[in-house]
């Protein structure tokens, strides 16, 4: 008896603050893999697990909503297991019939429009081509849905421009370069335009630091029932290093009910191309399983990369 009052007692605890914090949503992702690369151990592997909290306050302004979001990672494998990692994101803005604004750490509007249309495997073979996720100290406006039609401004100040995801091994692009004189790090733009399930995206980022660097991309996809294909190319250009590297990936999927056959083919520049088959199995709405392999040519060798096999879990909450 006494047990079920104390439970009752913690339960009532805890419900009361929730109340207040009704529009809050907890959410997260946990994701593991076993992963087995030519010529390495079999080891297990994070893939890019993350716990994060969202939502919306009134304002009082007819029409207009503060929104808030924070997210960090979860380190699920190695020396610091089921240690919590850095943050991903932690930005707040406002959000309208005008568009959003918002200020803080965010996804690019170069992910969010163009390059995260490839990134639908979870091996190791996904989205080879995609180094850009999340950038720093970001002012943005993304404007609303016009007939199909939507763009994005991000402008990032004082910071490292632009960071990879560590769980995609071997492609990270961190800007530590000293700023010069200009107002900024660096300028996001990027423009969609959506119709019959088919998305044509572009989306260009200039870095505005001593070290210049210019990047382009552009993505073309279509959604149809249980198909998906998606197309992307990107442009890179250094000018302290004198580069200017091209990039070209293509992603695909199918799905037979609850079973979806994934493939993507992707040339990272200088001969260095990766191929990649993957098949998940969905287990309810919110987990799956999936297995991946990954097969890299010579010159993808070269640059750090394997012919892998891996396959894993994830779980939605």
């Amino acid at each position: 008896m006494k047990k079920s009052l104390i439970a009752l007692a913690v339960a009532g605890a805890l419900t009361a603050p929730m109340v207040a914090q009704a529009d809050a949503t907890l959410y997260g992702s946990l994701r593991l893999m076993a992963v087995a690369e030519d010529g390495k151990s079999l080891d297990v592997a994070d893939n890019a697990s993350r716990v994060g909290i969202k939502g919306s306050v009134d304002t009082n302004i007819d029409g207009v909503k503060a929104i808030y979001r924070g997210e960090w990672k979860i380190n699920g494998s190695g020396a610091n297991e089921a240690n919590f990692g850095e943050g991903r994101l932690a930005y707040v803005g406002l959000t309208g019939g005008f568009g959003t604004a918002a200020i803080g750490q965010q996804w690019t509007p170069e992910y969010s429009f163009v390059t995260g249309a490839v990134d639908i495997l979870d091996g190791t073979s996904t989205a080879v081509t995609v180094d850009v996720f999340r950038a720093s100290n970001v002012i943005s406006y993304v404007t609303p849905a016009m007939g199909g039609f939507q763009a994005a401004l991000a402008v990032v100040a004082n910071d490292n421009s632009v960071t990879g995801a560590a769980a995609v091994p071997n492609t990270s692009f961190t800007v530590n370069a000293v700023a010069d004189d200009e107002d900024a790090d660096s300028y996001h733009v990027a423009a969609k335009y959506s119709v019959a399930g088919f998305t044509a995206a572009a989306s260009f980022i200039g870095v505005e630091t001593a070290q210049d660097m210019d990047r382009t991309a552009v993505s073309v996809a279509y959604a149809a029932d249980a198909l998906y294909v998606a197309a992307l190319y990107q442009n890179h250009e250094d000018s302290v290093a004198n580069d200017d590297d091209d990039s070209y990936e293509l992603a695909g999927s199918y799905a037979f009910g609850d079973t979806k056959v994934l493939a993507n083919i992707a040339d990272m520049g200088n001969d260095a191309q990766i191929y990649g088959l993957e098949v998940q199995q969905t287990l309810g709405k919110q987990a799956r399983l999936f297995a991946n392999y990954k097969e890299a040519n010579d010159d993808a060798e070269l640059a750090g990369n394997g012919d892998t096999f891996s396959a894993g879990m994830r779980v939605d909450f």
